[in-house]
Parts: structure tokens; sequence; C-alpha cells
């Protein structure tokens, strides 16, 4: 029964609320022309050293010429690493404090740990589709794009899609046209130089071929989080 208040009763618009958002975020760091070359030159010399850095294990979505290199990369102690894996962490533990409105206090309960690494993608190199298992935050930062190609404006370019089960069941001028926060498909992100985006593990995504002549470079990161003094269900280990 429509009351006093019901705003559809009283001649208004629906109110509209949005339920089952995904966030995806983008932030520059600063200085980063100096630390992408700085970057750039370490990474294209220990990709050219082989198997030396290179991730052990080939992941199955990985195709044509793409360096992996191993997880560790955050803790590896060249000083634009480090800066590197400083200001990614501060990004994201600003991101994890809004969404989830911790306090000061909260926050500094919070240990933060990470997997870590950077891509070498030469022409043709691509990822398919994919996401990032047991991790709640995951991060590209793009240390150089490569050759923008006009006639392929899809080279490298990174698809997020839809997370929600279903959601392409039926379409008609109901919902074809629906504009952001509910539109129905997929994200096209095209990287940046010096750019970071983090996004939640969960959300499949992938890198379509790179068909540029200069290398396309981006270190990817994922995160866990636990609170301090929490127990680890595998290990029994309680978390300092």
């Amino acid at each position: 029964m429509s009351g006093a208040g019901d705003p559809i009763a009283n001649g208004g618009d629906p109110q509209v609320e949005s339920f089952f958002a995904v966030p995806i975020a983008r932030v520059s760091l600063p200085g980063y022309e100096a630390l992408c070359d700085e970057l750039s030159r370490l990474f294209l010399e220990r990709a050219g050293q082989g198997e030396t850095y290179r991730h052990q294990k080939r992941i199955d979505t990985m195709h044509g010429d793409l360096f992996e290199s191993r997880f560790d990369l955050f803790r590896w102690p060249d000083p634009p690493i480090r800066e590197l894996a400083a200001a990614c962490h501060e990004a994201l533990a600003r991101l994890v404090r809004r969404l989830n409105d911790y306090s000061e206090e909260e926050l500094a309960g919070l240990r933060f740990s990470y997997h870590a690494w950077f891509h070498v993608t030469r022409k043709f190199g691509y990822q398919g589709q994919h996401n990032h298992p047991n991790a709640s935050w995951s991060g590209i930062f793009c240390v150089d794009p490569g050759d923008e190609v006009p006639q392929r404006p899809d080279s490298g370019l990174v698809r997020f899609h839809d997370p929600r089960t279903h959601i392409d069941m039926y379409s008609d001028a109901g919902n074809r046209s629906l504009q952001l926060p509910w539109s129905i498909g997929s994200c096209d992100w095209r990287h940046r130089r010096g750019q970071l985006v983090m996004f939640p593990s969960y959300l499949r995504h992938e890198i379509y071929p790179y068909v540029g002549e200069r290398p396309r470079i981006v270190v990817a990161f994922n995160c866990w989080i636990h609170r301090a003094g929490q127990v680890r269900h595998a290990s029994g280990e309680v978390i300092e």
C-alpha cells in the first residue's frame, strides 16, 4: 500500500540505489616519469638474462612473446622497485581504508602481503581471460604502454568482464542502453604510463594481443590482508 512518503504515489521519480558494485580505482604515481625510465631499463635487463628472473611455471593463459618474472618482485632490493612497492602499498592502503570505512587505528592493525611481478610483452604477445585467486586486491602499474597503433586501437588493451552471472541472459530496449554504474558488459582499459589501476582479485580480465614494436612493460601484484593477531588456518601461526 502506498503511503504519504511514497515518491511514486506523489508523482515523483523512483528512488534508485546501486548494489553489487565493482570498484576499479586508478591513480597516477607522483614522479612517475623518472621512476618509469629506471624500471624500464631494469626490467629489460633482467628479462634479457633468460631463466634467472623468469617465473618457474608458464601460466597457461600466456601466449606469444611475453616474459613474466618471479613473484617476489616487491622484495627485490633495487631502489626503483622499493619506491614502486611503497607507492603501490600506500595507494592500496588508502583504497582499502576508504572502501571499508576503517579508522586510522583499524588500518594500522592490518597486515598486507604481496605477490608482485613484471611483464615484458613484445609483438603478438597476449594473455587470455583469468582472475587472481587467493587474494582480495590486485593491481597493474604501467611502466611503458608500448606503441600506439592507430589501425589497431585494441592493441594491448585490458578488458574487464562483468562478474554478475547471467547478467546478459536477456537484452532488449529496457536494459540495452543502461548507463554507469548500471551498464551491462565489459570495461575496456587502456594503460597510461605511470598509472596504477586497482581492482578486486575476483574480477576476470584479459589482455588483447599487443602489435607494437616497443616492448610493453607493466608490473602486477596480488594482495591478501589479515588483522594482526589473526591465526592462520593452515599453520596455526599467529600474525604479528
